[in-house]
C-alpha cells in the first residue's frame, strides 16, 4: 500500500483527513513542528506516526499533501521531491517566488518526484489553460469575502473589518505577484490563476472586503483570441474557520484521489 503524510492539522487539513478516510484513503503519517505532535494528534483523532523531518521516516511516504502553507511548501517541497517523494500543495502563493519555483522545478527533474498544485477555490482553469495556448490579452481575478474573512491579514491595516457594516471597499489592487506576497493566507486562488494563465505579473487581481455577502466569491475573467470567459464561484468558508475554502479543502482530497486513480 502507498503511505501517505499530511501537513497542516488546521481546518483544511482535517477536513481533507476525515474526507480520504471516508473514502477509504489512509493518511499513515503526519509532519509537524516540534512540540506539536500532541496537538496534531488530538486533531486527527489519530494515532499516527508523527515526525519533524522528513529524515525521521524509517519508511518514507509515497506522496505528501500540503495543507499548512507557504512555510510548509518551503521547507519541505524541494526535500521530497529530490528523495522522490510526490508533493500535492495547495500553497501555490509560495511560487511567486521565482527562485523557489526553480529550485522545485530542478528537484522534482533530479529526484523523480511529481509536484502538483492543487485547483483549490477556482475553477475554469481548464479554459485558461487551452486559452493559453491560441493567445490570451487579459486575465483578471476578483475576489469578495465577508470582512471576517480578511481577518489576520493585510487588509485589516487598510480597513476596519470589524466595523464594514454598509456595502464594500477594496483593499487590494495590482498583480497576482503583490498579492500572493501581501495576502500569503489569503491568495494562493490568484496565484494558481496566474500559474495557469498568464504569469504573476500579467494577471491583474482586485481583492475586496463586503458585508453585504456571506459566501467568499471568485470571479476569473478571460479575454484572449478565442473569446472571452467569465467564471464565478460562490463558494461556503469551512464552518471551523472564515478564512479557508471548502471547495480548496474539496479539491485536495479529488486531486489525491485522481493521483492515486481511486474512483
Amino acid at each position: 500500500m502507498k503511505k501517505i503524510s499530511i501537513i497542516g492539522f488546521g481546518s483544511i487539513g482535517c477536513y481533507v483527513f476525515k474526507h480520504l478516510q471516508e473514502n477509504n484513503v489512509r493518511i499513515d503519517s503526519i509532519i509537524c513542528k516540534k512540540g506539536r505532535e500532541n496537538e496534531a494528534l488530538q486533531s486527527l483523532s489519530q494515532k499516527l506516526e508523527t515526525v519533524n523531518s522528513l529524515d525521521e521516516f524509517k519508511d518514507p511516504p509515497y506522496v505528501i499533501l500540503d495543507c499548512a502553507g507557504h512555510s510548509a511548501l518551503i521547507e519541505y517541497a524541494s526535500k521530497a521531491l529530490l528523495k522522490g517523494i510526490h508533493f500535492i500543495t495547495l500553497s501555490s502563493g509560495a511560487l511567486c517566488d521565482d527562485k523557489l519555483s526553480d529550485q522545485i522545478k530542478t528537484s522534482s527533474e533530479k529526484g523523480g518526484g511529481k509536484f502538483i498544485v492543487a485547483p483549490g477555490a477556482i475553477g475554469s482553469l481548464d479554459i485558461l489553460s487551452s486559452a493559453k495556448q491560441g493567445g490570451i490579452h487579459e486575465v483578471t481575478y476578483i475576489g469578495r469575502k465577508p470582512p471576517k474573512g480578511w481577518l489576520g491579514s493585510r487588509a485589516e491595516e487598510i480597513i476596519d473589518l470589524n466595523n464594514l457594516k454598509n456595502g464594500s471597499e477594496t483593499h487590494f489592487s495590482g498583480t497576482a505577484r503583490d498579492a500572493a506576497k501581501l495576502y500569503p493566507k489569503n491568495a494562493n486562488v490568484t496565484a494558481t490563476i496566474a500559474l495557469s494563465g498568464v504569469g504573476f505579473d500579467k494577471t491583474k487581481v482586485t481583492l475586496i472586503a463586503d458585508s453585504s455577502i456571506t459566501t467568499n466569491i471568485h470571479e476569473l475573467e478571460i479575454s484572449g483570441k478565442f473569446g472571452t470567459s467569465r467564471f464565478t464561484v460562490s463558494g461556503f468558508p469551512l464552518p471551523e474557520n472564515p478564512r479557508s475554502s471548502a471547495l480548496a479543502a474539496m479539491s485536495m482530497v479529488a486531486e489525491i484521489k485522481k493521483f492515486l486513480e481511486i474512483p
